[in-house]
């Protein structure tokens, strides 16, 4: 399992930003991810278990981190760890702040501490 020593409290979950298969860049040519079986971009992919867990199943949530939140996302599952998440880039930046990891000096958007609310 995944040392979660570096979530914040009140943000249970790892959200890590990615590009879809129809994407080059910030350029986005389709809404569908066929990588992912995802059919738009406003959404977080889950662990089945998450999304039995927490009742998600055809569910809309707002996600939340100490930065922002993005409302009204779709849930879809997805083969990943337990209290780990993905969203699509650029769509998911309003989650992710500036802060840099010391040692690479790059965002921190493969790691941001985010919740979940379910609408």
């Amino acid at each position: 399992a995944m040392d979660s020593s570096h979530k914040k409290p009140g943000y249970p979950f790892t959200l890590m930003s990615v590009r879809s298969e129809g994407q080059f860049n910030s350029i986005v040519y389709e809404e569908k991810d066929s990588y992912r079986n995802t059919n738009n971009r406003w959404s977080i992919l889950l662990s089945q278990e998450t999304i039995d867990k927490m009742d998600l199943h055809n569910k809309v949530v707002d996600v939340v981190s100490p930065y922002g939140r993005m409302a009204d996302v779709t849930v879809f599952p997805f083969d990943l760890p337990e209290g780990d998440m993905m969203a699509y880039y650029p769509e998911a930046n309003v989650l992710i702040g500036l802060e840099q990891d010391p040692r690479s000096k790059t965002p921190a958007f493969k790691s941001v501490s985010v919740r979940l609310e379910i609408c």
